[in-house]
């Protein structure tokens, strides 16, 4: 499917209107970006039905809140790469409700430190250089009703010419995801992708 927006437009979308705070992070020596691995909360039985309200998504367009779906936003501009995550809490820490165990808030604590941190996000051409660059999250507020994780990580990449490719392996860390979908824009591409079959990397030609 092809994306409507001009890309302009998009790129501004993508890039300009996150509403999240900022945090500048110490650079990751080596691509691809190495990813942990971490234990997957179990997804609340309570929670194992879609539920569809509007929110607003920042740099996303206003869309459904749908447990098991999950969405990218990979943006190069320059030397910049920057990708986007905006998921249901259910897939991401199993529960939408304040924390009330250990085991709860220690999971809570896992993610929003893998997040903070903008490790173990993505993977890309070893040859391409990228460094993480910057990070933008701020942790929903859990128990207020439907929860969206939100974060937007960006890499400084000195051979952007390199980028044939991202793998979002930040999909390796989420539950349930039933359907994940991916909004690329590059300065030649302007492109919606789904991810089927636990399939992680997007192309970027």
């Amino acid at each position: 499917m092809t994306l409507s927006q001009p890309p302009n437009r998009l790129a501004a979308l993508l890039l300009g209107s996150f509403a999240l705070s900022t945090a500048v992070v110490p650079a990751i020596a080596s691509t691809p970006l190495r990813m942990a691995a971490a234990p997957q909360a179990a997804a609340g039985k309570d929670h194992d039905h879609d539920h569809s309200h509007d929110h607003d998504h920042g740099s996303l367009e206003k869309g459904k809140h749908v447990h098991g779906e999950v969405t990218f936003n990979i943006a190069l501009d320059g030397e910049l790469l920057t990708v986007e995550l905006d998921a249901p809490a259910i897939n991401v820490i199993g529960f939408e409700k304040s924390p009330r165990t250990d085991a709860e808030r220690q999971a809570v604590a896992a993610v929003d430190a893998w997040l903070a941190g903008g490790r173990d996000i993505a993977a890309v051409p070893r040859n391409a250089a990228c460094r993480l660059a910057s990070v933008a999250y701020t942790p929903p507020q859990l128990g207020t009703g439907h929860a969206d994780y939100r974060a937007r990580h960006s890499f400084r990449c000195t051979n952007a010419a390199a980028l044939e490719w991202v793998e979002l392996w930040a999909l390796r860390r989420l539950t349930g995801v039933e359907r994940a979908e991916a909004n690329v824009i590059t300065p030649t591409v302007q492109r919606q992708q789904e991810l089927t079959g636990g399939a992680l990397r997007v192309s970027l030609k």
